[in-house]
């Protein structure tokens, strides 16, 4: 009281805003613990972000269920046309034009570590399709699922696992069907074109794949009967899949 009494005004006014500014700072929490950022929560979840993005994009265009039945990738799977830098992006449209020529292909797994053990390499093989479940039209399709391309025996660097050094388990793909160019008729709207990959066992069981008797209707002679067909007639399994849009040449303004 002795001190106050001996301020002048100004100090003394001084004296009482700092006493109610400054009993407010504590209650300022600071916490000792580390900061946990919120995007480190997310890190296993973007493990199976692709897998899901692409099953999303197949359920979306109704590729899921007109051509494949609901089921998760287990592999990416990618497609370029070398000539035409043109590259297959889960539901891009693509003119006619720029797919004259067989594409090239990937597949991987979609975690950094190998999904298959370094001696189950050797025990499976791997079969790329390309089918347009839209043929004639997507309204009419009364010539679905039609087949453009089944090639067998394909195989990704990814997949060989860096134990595995023995090369003759190595087996050079074999074309079954010969690719065929997408050319929908005019008029038609937009077309899907859908390259699925399946999965077969080798061993004692295989059963040796074979080309379709017909590219219409994948030789099932009925609408919708297609690749689904041929790959549970071979004991075949879904890992991976990617798509295009293509509309008649002519029809592109």
């Amino acid at each position: 009281m002795v001190m106050l009494a001996a301020m002048n005004k100004p100090c003394f006014l001084l004296a009482v805003l700092m006493g109610l500014v400054f009993p407010l700072v504590p209650r300022v929490y600071v916490s000792a613990a580390p900061y946990d950022p919120p995007h480190q929560q997310a890190i296993v979840d973007d493990a199976l972000r692709p897998a899901s993005a692409i099953r999303d994009a197949l359920r979306e265009s109704s590729i899921i269920p007109d051509v494949l039945d609901d089921f998760t990738p287990s592999l990416s799977l990618t497609l370029t046309y070398p000539s035409t830098h043109s590259t297959v992006e889960l539901g891009n449209t693509l003119r006619p034009s720029l797919l004259t020529h067989q594409p090239v292909y990937q597949f991987h797994p979609f975690t950094p570590t190998p999904l298959l053990p370094s001696d189950d390499t050797s025990s499976f093989f791997y079969t790329l399709i390309l089918t347009d479940p839209d043929a004639k039209s997507r309204k009419h399709p009364i010539w679905s699922e039609y087949c453009h391309w089944i090639l067998t025996n394909a195989s990704s660097p990814e997949l060989i696992h860096h134990h595995n050094t023995n090369t003759n388990t190595k087996t050079k793909h074999r074309i079954l069907k010969k690719y065929l160019p997408p050319s929908p008729p005019p008029g038609t709207g937009l077309h899907r074109y859908v390259f699925v990959l399946l999965r077969g066992e080798t061993g004692a069981d295989r059963k040796d794949v074979s080309a379709p008797k017909k590219r219409r209707h994948w030789g099932y002679g009925e609408e919708r009967r297609g690749v689904r067909d041929w790959a549970a007639e071979y004991g075949l399994v879904v890992v991976g899949a990617n798509f295009f849009y293509a509309r008649h040449e002519g029809d592109w303004v």
